[in-house]
């Protein structure tokens, strides 16, 4: 087993007696019976490829003639950190059959032109080989996650990039599993009230805020196998670009939906490389040679967490607005086919004209939400008033009339006639057309009651019955009328 950055293993090779030209005829001859691909040739250098395995990474062999022996190398091509001894197996299957290669050399007298015709055709394999797509859909272990390669750089960057956000948390004191609400707010998760008011860097950085490690972890494994898909289709910048705004517009979506909900993490910039990687592979725009299992594994999650996402405490709000954000640019990439940089260039500007609109609303939103807490804050008054009012009917036996009409009227009247000027105030806000509504129903509460009030005094200070009937008639249009506030408020 070989370790490194890349993996890799090295061993000389005794020349014996060959000249370089033999040597390298055998080492051709001993690719060709590996079926190892050559890449590069030329005097002092031969560069072959080893045939992928499980639809990974697979390995570079180079026999380096510019020493005294040749030196041969087997390293890994995804930069793996180590190769369960791949790379030494490589070495091994090349001598097995190099010595064989070799005795063919030396038992052998080919001539001139046919070795001059190996070389031909190896050089002309060497430019076919180099132009062939080598798909990889499989990770070579669990180490190469993180390791970036040629055609899979951003995915592991944004990864470490993650798990270096989690454990800077952590070792500043934040939970390991369970984070504090306060905690995540403090490193940059999404929050309505802070977001809408001056923090909107706070819709990327709560990308790479997580909630504890199992949620860290998930997220890894997702990242990883939908980078291993994309990037190479992508590109690099493209990759990374869908990323970041399918993350912005997740971030926005949690903020339309959730008003006082505090939302972190890459689920929704994921789910929106899912929606691209769908729609890429409906459309059979994806490079990959994909297997039905691999297919069946990749819808099977996307519709498994998108169901998840109802679950309480689930940002469903990010998860969906993500994935439709992914459905949408993937929708772009498959329409401009081969220019993806036009494909790029709309998505980019659908993003640019998205998150401005929705900021807007969300803030304009947040003025609605304070507005609500103010009518809260102000239907207090409204209660305690109403206290007071009703208080009017509590008169003590021994109070003289003038004490009982003072009541009615500079206690009783006055706080309906108060109440009635703080509905009216209160219906100014921007509120719900339900909660306009209840204002009605509570505005003629109040006149009904003042109404009551009204003839009570009357019925009192003129001591006389006539009031009676329509008292008795108002305080059953008040009894009703609570009935239906009472309903109002419950729907």
């Amino acid at each position: 087993m070989s370790f490194g950055l890349p993996a890799s293993f090295s061993q000389y090779i005794p020349l014996n007696n060959l000249s370089k030209a033999a040597f390298q005829y055998a080492a051709i001859r001993t690719f060709e019976k590996l079926n190892w691909a050559v890449i590069a040739i030329n005097e002092d250098l031969l560069i072959a490829e080893t045939n992928q395995m499980n639809s990974t990474w697979n390995e570079k062999i180079t026999v380096d003639f510019s020493l005294d022996d040749p030196l041969l190398i087997s390293s890994s091509n995804g930069n793996q950190i180590y190769d369960r001894g791949r790379n030494k197996k490589n070495t091994e299957f090349f001598f097995d059959e190099f010595n064989e290669a070799r005795k063919e050399v030396t038992q052998t007298d080919e001539g001139k032109d046919a070795k001059e015709k190996l070389l031909a055709r190896t050089k002309e394999n060497c430019k076919l080989n180099n132009r062939e797509e080598r798909s990889v859909t499989e990770f070579y272990s669990v180490f190469s996650i993180f390791i970036p390669t040629s055609q899979y750089l951003i995915t592991p960057l944004l990864l470490l990039a993650n798990i270096l956000v989690f454990f800077s948390m952590f070792f500043s004191g934040v939970h390991f599993f369970s984070p504090a609400i306060l905690d995540l707010i403090h490193w940059g998760a999404n929050y309505g009230p802070l977001t809408t008011d001056g923090d909107w860097w706070r819709l990327i950085t709560s990308v790479f805020v997580h909630i504890g490690f199992i949620h860290l972890v998930a997220n890894c494994y997702a990242l990883a196998y939908v980078g291993l898909f994309l990037e190479s289709h992508l590109k690099k910048i493209g990759f990374l670009s869908l990323y970041l705004f399918c993350g912005i517009l997740a971030s926005l979506s949690s903020l339309y939906w959730n008003e006082d909900l505090v939302c972190a993490g890459a689920s929704g910039a994921i789910f929106g490389m899912y929606g691209i990687l769908l729609v890429l592979i409906i459309t059979k725009e994806i490079r990959q040679k994909l297997s039905t299992n691999t297919k069946f594994f990749i819808v099977f999650f996307i519709v498994i967490n998108l169901l998840y996402s109802f679950e309480e405490g689930t940002d469903g709000a990010a998860h969906f607005g993500g994935f439709f954000a992914g459905i949408v640019f993937g929708s772009l990439y498959a329409y401009f086919k081969t220019k993806r940089n036009n494909a790029l260039v709309f998505a980019t500007l659908l993003t640019f004209i998205l998150a401005p609109a929705i900021s807007i609303y969300c803030k304009s939103k947040k003025i609605y939400i304070y507005q609500i807490i103010e009518y809260e804050t102000k239907m207090q008054e409204f209660v305690d008033m109403e206290k007071m009012a009703l208080e009017a009917y509590s008169i003590d036996y021994n109070s003289t009339k003038e004490d009982v009409l003072y009541m009615i009227k500079e206690r009783g009247i006055y706080y309906w006639e108060e109440d009635i000027k703080l509905i009216k105030e209160l219906d100014k806000l921007y509120l719900p057309k339900k909660i306009h509504d209840i204002n009605k129903q509570l505005a003629l509460y109040c006149e009904l009651r003042k109404q009551v009030y009204e003839l009570a005094y009357k019925k009192i200070n003129e001591n006389t019955s006539m009031y009676d009937g329509p008292i008795g008639s108002l305080n059953n249009k008040i009894t009703d009328l609570l009935e239906e506030i009472a309903k109002s408020q419950k729907e």
